[in-house]
């Protein structure tokens, strides 16, 4: 119990450690598809204006023209998507639900908004990356009939992965092969671990593997028992892969995963997944050198 209290806590102060100040908002230089609402003059607090400007984005927009208008439309969606930040996620949400639902019966718009809201928030090039903001937008998108099969699949697919490897859901158990060859499963709710997934051809993985193999911090956290490190190859395993895994330190766990896509967004390489002794996800999408803080803190305080 004191190491998951440590684990959580060092979280929060590397987070701190390296926090960035919030970019002030600006309002769009390109012209408006529609008249953006206007926060009365009585709300002065940013979030209580972003609440207004997120509830009523959409108020005065002619869908039926808006639609028909793709590159505004995309333009207006993604400034929309950049108050939701800046706001409570009840408001955020409520006004996502409002959205969705004015579209619903008509599948090619309720399409277009999940290929939107995936290309703002879930791709690899997303401004603001958001496993909640997108996922009621997935969700209904996966759901309707209205849509052809093949997208309901491809959006059926991101659902998956969001309820297996978003901020605070339990890791699934994961299926791999040693690098021997034999299939393994990873139970992630044995102790607090870290599910690297990186490429041995990648350079920053190669260095990542090094950083954390020689960090002191990290090397007492794995010998002592309070972390677990998985090191997974995000594909099949080739003599290539089995030879770059078995240099890595054999109190890792390592393997080739040919399934990674059913579990794993990979937006940065590499990937980094910490998760507490109940295999609870703390932290992800993150640079590597966050993992070493978050290890240096626990091993020796915040500095």
């Amino acid at each position: 119990m004191r190491m998951k209290r440590l684990f959580r806590g060092a979280i929060a102060a590397a987070l701190m450690i390296t926090a960035a100040s919030a970019a002030a908002q600006t309002a769009p230089a390109r012209p408006e598809l529609f008249p953006y609402p206007v926060p009365p003059e009585s709300i002065t607090l940013l979030r209580e204006r972003c609440n207004f400007l997120v509830y009523h984005f959409w108020e005065r927009a002619d869908m039926k023209k808006v639609f028909d208008r793709p590159e505004g439309l995309n333009a207006a969606f993604g400034d929309w998507i950049s108050f939701m930040p800046y706001c409570a996620a009840d408001t955020a949400h409520l006004a996502i639900k409002r959205l969705i639902s004015s579209v619903s019966k008509d599948g090619k718009r309720l399409l277009r908004l999940a290929q939107m809201a995936e290309s703002w928030t879930y791709s690899d090039s997303a401004e603001i990356v958001s496993d909640e903001l997108y996922l009621p937008f997935a969700a209904a998108a996966a759901t309707s009939k209205k849509i052809p099969q093949a997208e309901r699949r491809h959006f059926a697919q991101h659902l998956r992965r969001i309820n297996s490897t978003s901020l605070g859901q339990t890791m699934p158990a994961l299926p791999y092969i040693a690098p021997d060859g034999t299939p393994a499963i990873l139970e992630t709710d044995t102790v607090s671990g870290m599910v690297v997934i990186a490429d041995p051809a990648d350079s920053e993985s190669t260095m990542a593997s090094i950083r954390f193999s020689v960090d002191p911090a990290t090397r007492s956290l794995v010998e002592s028992g309070d972390l677990r490190i998985a090191w997974f190859y995000p594909g099949p395993l080739t003599p290539e892969v089995a030879e770059a895994l078995a240099k890595l330190p054999d109190n890792w766990t390592r393997g080739a995963m040919p399934d990674v896509d059913d579990f794993f967004t990979l937006r940065i390489r590499p990937a980094i997944y910490l998760l507490d002794e109940q295999g609870r996800i703390i932290l992800k999408d993150r640079p590597y050198a966050m993992a070493l803080q978050v290890f240096n803190v626990m091993v020796n305080g915040q500095k």
